[in-house]
């Protein structure tokens, strides 16, 4: 009988180290695989090789609108392509504009209180593979053509206007009154008001007789 227990208490002492052994061993194996390097796929891979992109200088140039550059707000950005790419305007104007992929893009100055004329940008390769930007003004809704004349670059943009979102309150007008669609209804009904008894006593009795009836 004590041989047996023995025997049994020894399979049990071996079972339990062929468990703790396997699950210290599948946990050195998690281990391993969390601490060391994964290798990049061919996505990451892709991704960081990425496609080569340009980027896009100018300045924005005081006039007789925009006199003083310090005058645009701090808000005020270069986009492309309606905010694709951005770039941020400098205190002396200046702005760059990175990441610009090769093909035709839209630029604009994004203000709140200065408008600027749009410009169409075309970044292509020569032949000895270097970049050439071309750029021309643009008026929304027309076609982009190669017809108007090329710009000089880097970029010299100027305000085209400034933008008045307040309407100066008009004074009292006579004129304004009487032409008002109402004024007028009001004018005939009184003009009615006093002819129209001057009129009936001119009338011939008959007449007015007969009006009466009908």
């Amino acid at each position: 009988m004590r041989c047996i227990t023995s025997w049994g208490a020894l399979l049990f002492v071996q079972s339990f180290l062929a468990i703790f052994l396997t699950a210290l061993a599948s946990t050195a194996a998690d281990t391993t695989l969390l601490s060391s390097p994964a290798e990049p796929t061919a996505a990451v891979a892709a991704a960081e090789v990425g496609e080569k992109t340009y980027r896009v200088r100018g300045t924005i140039v005081p006039n007789d609108i925009l006199s003083d550059i310090s005058g645009l707000s701090t808000k005020a950005r270069v986009v492309i392509n309606g905010g694709e790419y951005t770039g941020f305007v400098q205190k002396d104007g200046a702005f760059a504009i990175d990441n610009v992929k090769l093909g035709d893009s839209l630029l604009e100055v994004a203000s709140s209180a200065y408008a600027f004329p749009k410009i169409h940008v075309r970044i292509s390769l020569k032949e000895d593979g270097r970049a050439s930007i071309a750029a021309r003004y643009v008026q929304i809704g027309s076609d982009w053509s190669d017809d108007a004349p090329v710009l000089a670059y880097p970029l010299r943009i100027a305000a085209v206007s400034k933008y008045d979102f307040f309407t100066p309150r008009q004074g009292f007008s006579i004129i304004a009154m009487f032409s008002n669609p109402y004024m007028m209804m009001v004018g005939a009904s009184l003009v009615a008001v006093f002819l129209l008894p001057k009129l009936q006593a001119n009338m011939d009795p008959e007449v007015l007789e007969e009006l009466k009836k009908k």
